[in-house]
């Protein structure tokens, strides 16, 4: 019968192994590092930021905004104050506008 190898570990036929006599020396090799040429070196990696990152990142620097009058809307609209009818009137005359544009 042929001694054949089968496509991983398995083996077809009459194989045998050849272990290492226990007698016989062994030596260390050393094994030397490919060498590197400088010439020719790899450019470094980078790290690119999106548009909206960068956005956000200006936001967070950006100094704080009228917040005095944040505050006082706030209010406003807690109290049920904010909306008049100065207001309304003007926002129902703006969505007028916009449909007939």
């Amino acid at each position: 019968m042929s001694e054949i190898s089968v496509i991983g570990n398995a083996v077809a036929g009459n194989v045998q192994g050849n272990a290492p006599s226990p007698a016989a020396p062994t030596t260390p090799v050393e094994v030397a590092a490919p060498a590197v040429d400088n010439t020719t070196a790899e450019p470094a990696d980078c790290v690119e930021f999106s548009q909206q990152a960068q956005l956000l990142e200006k936001l967070q620097h950006l100094p704080s905004v009228r917040q005095e009058r944040i505050d006082a809307i706030k209010n406003a609209i807690a109290d049920n104050s904010y909306l008049t009818v100065e207001k309304l009137d003007l926002a129902i005359n703006r969505m007028i506008d916009d449909l007939d544009s």
